[in-house]
């Protein structure tokens, strides 16, 4: 159990390791919880979907969230100080800009649940690809489905209206 500790000085601390290309750190590794520090800028164009909640707190700065909710999109704000409980199930896609930092709080998978990533045609939204797998390794399979979703016109090319996604 770790002592009790001020946030702030830790994010001040850290502040280096919230940069591109991870962004984030993890307070608490060995808890039910998973809770990182997030900074941006981030460059995604994915939907992250997982099967609990998350917990956003925004510590310095201003984000979107852009969701997809039953086919359609919608964005969310979130200015500095505000919170947001995003329910399960619901593919999303925080968007952070330059010298901004949360805090995201959420529920470690267990083991029959599965993630998701998903991507939809920035033109017309229609789905592209998704893949599903259970998380073992954040980073290293975030990576691969990123490198084999970009390097397939057959997966990143809208079957809709030929829009291409590129790589951001």
């Amino acid at each position: 159990m770790l002592a009790p500790f001020n946030l702030h000085q830790w994010i001040n601390e850290n502040k280096h390791l919230l940069k591109p290309p991870i962004n984030n750190k993890l307070i608490y590794e060995d808890a039910e919880f998973i809770i990182m520090a997030v900074g941006g800028p981030n460059a995604r164009k994915d939907y992250h979907y997982n099967e609990s909640e998350e917990f956003f707190y925004q510590i310095q700065g201003d984000i979107q969230v852009k969701l997809q909710i039953d086919g359609k999109p919608k964005v969310y704000d979130i200015k500095e100080g505000e919170i947001f409980l995003l329910p399960p199930r619901i593919p999303h896609n925080p968007i952070r800009f330059e010298n901004t930092i949360g805090l995201v709080i959420e529920r470690k998978c267990r083991d029959h649940e599965i993630n998701k990533l998903m991507w939809f045609c920035e033109n017309c939204n229609n789905p592209l690809h998704e893949e599903s797998f259970q998380m073992i390794n954040i980073s290293k399979q975030f990576h691969e489905v990123f490198t084999k979703f970009y390097s397939s016109d057959e997966l990143n090319t809208c079957k809709k209206c030929s829009t291409k996604m590129i790589k951001p």
